[in-house]
């Protein structure tokens, strides 16, 4: 099953970051992986988090621009080999990758992806003999 991806949408001005993340402390809402883009106006926040309908409703109590997407989050190794399998694997099966960012949970290494077709990819990671997560909430 894949995981849902909050991706969030604020004004790149100073201080907009941190008064997002004193919001979230606030509620008790802890990010479990985190990946900033930027354009000219918006700071986009890609985020996997531990409590997700609580996030949602907050985002929605403050009139935060946003969208969920599905991702597929896999165990790594601790080296570059692990990257290389994810991908030969995928683009074996004809399935691309369409962004992907790492993160570390549980002193554990995982790569997070959004796919072509995460339900096909995450199936054929799993007979390749990946781990591929199912739930971050810990």
């Amino acid at each position: 099953m894949p995981i849902q991806q909050i991706s969030v949408f604020l004004p790149n001005k100073p201080g907009e970051l941190a008064n997002f993340f004193e919001v979230l402390m606030d509620n008790q809402i802890y990010i479990r992986s985190l990946t900033v883009a930027e354009t000219e106006d918006y700071g986009l926040l890609l985020l996997l988090v531990d409590q997700f309908d609580k996030c949602i409703s907050l985002l929605e109590d403050k009139d935060h621009l946003y969208s969920i997407t599905e991702v597929v989050a896999v165990r790594l190794s601790d080296n570059i080999a692990g990257l290389y399998d994810v991908a030969k694997t995928l683009g074996e099966h004809e399935i691309n990758i369409d962004y992907l960012y790492t993160s570390l949970i549980d002193d554990k290494p995982l790569v997070i992806l959004r796919l072509s077709d995460n339900k096909n990819g995450a199936e054929a990671l799993k007979n390749k003999g990946f781990i591929v997560i199912d739930d971050l909430v810990r």
